[in-house]
């Protein structure tokens, strides 16, 4: 059986890209011929060095034969000149970048509604933050409107019961939650890590929706108690005018106990997690948050904001069972003051290491070849 897998691009290498990824490697070991289609051709080094050990499609079609720098929302539409042609080829299509084409996929893993974006707490949406990128996102969002009422049929993925329940408040439709896979195996050996000083971390893109200015008001209350890491990337213009601003903000209040790291290789990230106790996540209302999931595999006891999937899929809406939520300055905290004292994490971690393989690779490949094999049973 031969099945088609439409993904706008695969050169971001994010969470949806890694979705992606491994709903091919999942196909390919169960025996299934696949055919990847994407607007630009995929940097297949790049992206091996980024997830490591990526699993090809048997076959690869794109419709340019080169990279795309800009207007990333709208290459998504192109995918429908291609997924007219996976149609006449392939037996089954899924749809892994989530947002609805001007043609039907069997299966569709909508990570968020993008057209729900700035009605759902449009908290630090890039989209939002100026006349310009408004303007940008509006025809997208008119678009997506239009085809979620004509387009949207087949079997509805998602990464969360916060995306779950927007995706029925804006299309109507019922959605099954399978979480994203996350490569738990690669962060466990941080696990093992003995002597744990007082730090806790917070990991993602440098970029202001991460609302990593919270973590700065943290560390100046909790100046004499424990250290702050940040840890991300920085490419590109906005995520590197976000570390000078974090920059100037930390040298303004003399935050000493605060460290700002910067594209970190991923061996010296796991040192840092190993010597780390807690994982502060900052970003409201995140649909999912893999980097939380990565944490807790690495034997850090998570610290997220009372909202999204962190909280109510990850966390199970549970305060001190896998972790612990805040809703404001205070409660973050007293309950990081509170965890970065000898001894206090020790049940927390044990729980987690086998709480977190709900979340790992291989259960995603489970599930979403579940779904694909029921399919298959109808056809």
């Amino acid at each position: 059986m031969k099945v088609g897998i439409i993904h706008n691009s695969l050169n971001s290498v994010g969470g949806g890209e890694r979705v992606c990824l491994k709903t091919i490697e999942a196909l390919k070991e169960s025996g299934y011929e696949t055919v990847l289609a994407t607007v630009e051709p995929t940097d297949w080094e790049r992206v091996d060095r980024i997830m490591g050990g990526t699993v090809k499609p048997d076959e690869e079609l794109s419709l340019i034969n080169f990279k795309v720098r800009m207007f990333g929302i709208y290459l998504r539409l192109l995918t429908t000149f291609l997924a007219s042609k996976l149609r006449k080829l392939c037996d089954l299509v899924i749809n892994t970048h989530g947002d609805v084409l001007p043609i039907e996929a069997d299966i569709i893993y909508m990570h968020y509604p993008t057209f729900a974006l700035m009605k759902e707490n449009p908290v630090n949406i890039k989209y939002s933050q100026s006349l310009f990128w408004r303007a940008y996102f509006i025809p997208y969002e008119a678009v997506q409107r239009i085809l979620v009422k004509r387009f949207l049929s087949g079997v509805i993925l998602t990464n969360s019961i916060f995306s779950k329940r927007a995706i029925k408040k804006y299309t109507g439709r019922d959605a099954s939650i399978v979480y994203p896979p996350v490569e738990i195996d690669k962060f466990t050996p941080a696990s093992r890590g003995v002597d744990r000083e007082r730090i806790v971390v917070t990991c993602g893109r440098y970029t202001p929706e991460k609302n990593y200015e919270f973590v700065l008001r943290v560390a100046e209350r909790l100046s004499g108690e424990a250290r702050f890491v940040i840890i991300g990337a920085s490419s590109g213009r906005i995520s590197q005018e976000y570390y000078r601003r974090l920059s100037m903000i930390k040298e303004e209040k003399g935050l000493e106990n605060v460290e700002l790291l910067r594209d970190l290789p991923f061996d010296e990230l796991l040192n840092v997690y190993s010597r780390a106790r807690v994982y502060l996540h900052t970003m409201r209302y995140e649909h999912f948050g893999i980097a939380v999931v990565e944490a807790m595999a690495a034997g850090l006891v998570p610290v997220v904001h009372r909202s999204g999937g962190p909280w109510e899929d990850i966390l199970k809406g549970q305060q001190g069972l896998y972790g612990f939520s805040y809703s404001n300055l205070d409660d973050a905290c007293e309950v990081i003051s509170r965890l970065v004292k000898d001894g206090v994490t020790s049940e927390i971690v044990k729980r987690n290491l086998n709480y977190v393989q709900d979340f790992s690779a291989e259960s995603y490949k489970k599930r979403i070849l579940h779904v694909v094999e029921e399919l298959a049973e109808l056809m």
